[in-house]
């Protein structure tokens, strides 16, 4: 939600894994902050890229998007967001909603050049039950797939998804 067009909306306690519907007159159990501080810390890292804290996620807040891999059979989605083009604003987006990981998954990006990944939703700070794998920063060159200009190879981690910007 926070890496897709739109105004994005989080509901109250959701960040603290809140189970039941809002209503106005029922406080949030602020004790489930403490509980899951991973899932906290994400949300929190979330709004920062869409806020573009630190100057290189920019694209999270335009209004262009390509949703350019849809992988049906393995269930991952790859969608560019961006605003002017160019570095500090492309953003590539790349959701896993399979319980497999795909070690060298190639995707394509629309530039060339080194891919910083700013979020793996599969970390162990979020939860130390996290890290099926290693992700690292992503490498595009000029061999082009799923219809951009370049593309590269990742990791990726299951029930996962990885924001890259240059």
């Amino acid at each position: 939600m926070m890496t897709s067009p739109g105004v994005p909306l989080i509901f109250q306690g959701q960040e603290c894994l809140e189970d039941r519907w809002f209503h106005d007159d029922d406080p949030i159990e602020w004790w489930r902050r403490d509980a899951y501080p991973g899932n906290v810390q994400l949300y929190g890292d979330l709004i920062r890229l869409r806020r573009n804290w630190y100057d290189n996620t920019r694209g999270l807040r335009g209004r262009h998007v390509n949703v350019y891999h849809v992988n049906n059979w393995d269930k991952v989605l790859g969608y560019h967001r961006w605003d002017h083009g160019g570095a500090g604003d492309d953003v590539v987006v790349i959701a896993n909603f399979s319980h497999r990981t795909f070690p060298d998954y190639r995707i394509g990006f629309p530039r060339e050049g080194r891919w910083s990944l700013r979020l793996n939703t599969n970390a162990r700070v979020y939860d130390p039950e996290f890290g099926a794998c290693d992700v690292f920063d992503a490498w595009s060159n000029d061999d082009g797939c799923d219809g951009l200009p370049h593309s590269g190879t990742l990791n990726l981690p299951p029930y996962s998804a990885l924001v890259y910007s240059q």
